[in-house]
């Protein structure tokens, strides 16, 4: 899961909450629990919590554990494999459709790097097919940067004025 899955998180574990009497979640319990889970997809978690609502297993709020064992074996994705699975989704589109064809990537990631770090039509117009185990290793690169910044919440602005402006509060002033 990543940062702007948390609302549907928090929707998710409280429509469960609802369906144990007593049930108490607070905002300490629900970070804690969207931690636990982030490798997950936040569409294996709803899927497990809807699996825990139908078969009332439970007399009381399934702890975390008990909602990754609702998962059956879910395979884990981490970010190296993501990373791998976006380098895969661009250069299929590449090999589909060329330069002529903008993508439209799913992932936030892919997203922002295809658009800002490579942009996508100046990229696959002159890309060469010797460059591209290259170009997907720089990918999966960036990506992991990326993923990490973005867990961390630090993402700087790409608009570059007010990148240089951000960089250059975060400077040491020299006093003289």
């Amino acid at each position: 899961m990543e940062k702007q899955d948390l609302k549907q998180f928090t929707e998710i574990m409280m429509g469960l909450a609802e369906n144990y009497p007593g049930a108490v979640l607070t905002g300490n319990d629900l970070k804690l629990r969207f931690a636990a889970l982030k490798e997950f997809s936040i569409d294996q978690v709803e899927m497990a919590a809807t699996k825990l609502i139908r078969t009332h297993k439970y007399n009381a709020m399934p702890t975390t554990a008990d909602i990754i064992n609702a998962m059956d074996g879910v395979v884990r994705i981490n970010t190296e494999q993501r990373a791998e699975i976006e380098a895969g989704k661009v250069l299929d589109h590449l090999h589909c459709f060329g330069s002529q064809v903008t993508p439209s990537f799913d992932d936030p990631i892919t997203k922002h790097l295809m658009s800002h770090r490579w942009r996508y039509h100046s990229w696959a117009s002159r890309v060469k097919e010797d460059d591209l185990k290259w170009g997907s290793r720089d990918f999966v690169r960036a990506y992991k940067a990326h993923a990490v910044a973005a867990n961390a919440g630090f993402y700087l602005p790409v608009n570059p004025v007010v990148r240089r402006v951000v960089h250059s509060r975060l400077m040491p002033v020299k006093i003289y």
